[in-house]
């Protein structure tokens, strides 16, 4: 029987990890078993999500893979919910250096999968600011984890040299101020999450669920370096954390900072209101 859904890979040329070569063989596999299957190269930022919203756009039956890390695969993500036809089916081929999603939910032969349509529905992460509104697959994070987690995802490491940048980095960060209701806080670390770990080595929750409408919330009050060192140490070596469940978190910036979604990171004004939600099963795919 041939396969009904339709694929597009998508693949970045510079990711980290070997993206046109796991695209070509995913192709010739679907092809084999008697399916649709094509190749698009991304040629700058913000491609894919670009063909991903155009490819859902047209096509209802798409199934729309990124070849990529974890950066692409939120770029798709986010052109598939902005399109016309967000239940389109996706995917991610880990291409990348961390694929922290891919690690966490992937189950089974892809080929076979799409052969008998068994498709997954899985929580996103929704964050709103004045300025955009977006999707994380994996993690929203701020404080120490933009600078950090960009440095850890563009290497390739153990847990121990992991552990070695995690710890110089600690000293040139700088601790997030921000209105939680009536309460003013400084947090040297927030992280709200999807997923059980973090750039390959960095335990967030190992009883995390992509399924169940809520998100995991690791906060770090502002301390000194020596403590915020300890708490990532424990995350890196120990697999500890001390996440605290939510569907939904509210707070106001008191000062310009940056954001990482997935590994992308935006820009946040002093005085911006940003909420984070979780979308329950609002994603299909086949990982």
């Amino acid at each position: 029987m041939a396969l009904r859904l339709q694929t597009t890979i998508i693949f970045n040329p510079n990711s980290t990890g070997d993206g046109r070569k796991n695209s070509e063989e995913l192709r010739d596999a679907l092809v084999s078993a008697g399916g649709e299957a094509k190749l698009i190269e991304t040629e700058h930022a913000g491609h894919a999500e670009e063909l991903a919203r155009e490819i859902a756009d047209k096509n209802e039956s798409a199934y729309i893979v990124s070849s990529s890390g974890d950066g692409g695969y939120h770029e798709v993500i986010n052109g598939i919910l902005s399109s016309k036809h967000p239940k389109v089916v996706t995917g991610v081929l880990p291409s990348g250096n961390a694929n922290d999603h891919y690690h966490f939910i992937h189950r089974g032969d892809i080929v076979q999968r799409v052969k008998s349509e068994d498709v997954d529905m899985i929580d996103i992460l929704r964050v709103v600011t004045p300025q955009w509104t977006r999707y994380a697959h994996s993690y929203v994070g701020l404080g120490v984890t933009p600078q950090i987690g960009e440095v850890l995802t563009k290497n390739t490491l153990n847990p121990l040299k992991e552990s070695w940048i995690v710890i110089t980095h600690l000293f040139k960060t700088h601790p997030v101020k921000v209105r939680i209701g009536k309460n003013i806080r400084r947090y040297d670390h927030m992280v709200f999450s999807a997923i059980g770990k973090m750039s390959k080595y960095i335990t967030l929750d190992e009883n995390a669920s992509a399924t169940d409408g809520l998100f995991e919330v690791t906060l770090k009050r502002h301390g000194t370096v020596f403590e915020l060192v300890h708490h990532f140490l424990r995350a890196v070596v120990a697999n500890e954390s001390n996440a605290q469940k939510s569907e939904r978190y509210e707070m106001t910036m008191l000062r310009s900072t940056t954001i990482q979604l997935d590994g992308e990171v935006y820009n946040l004004s002093k005085g911006d209101e940003v909420v984070v939600t979780c979308e329950k099963k609002i994603v299909r795919c086949i990982v």
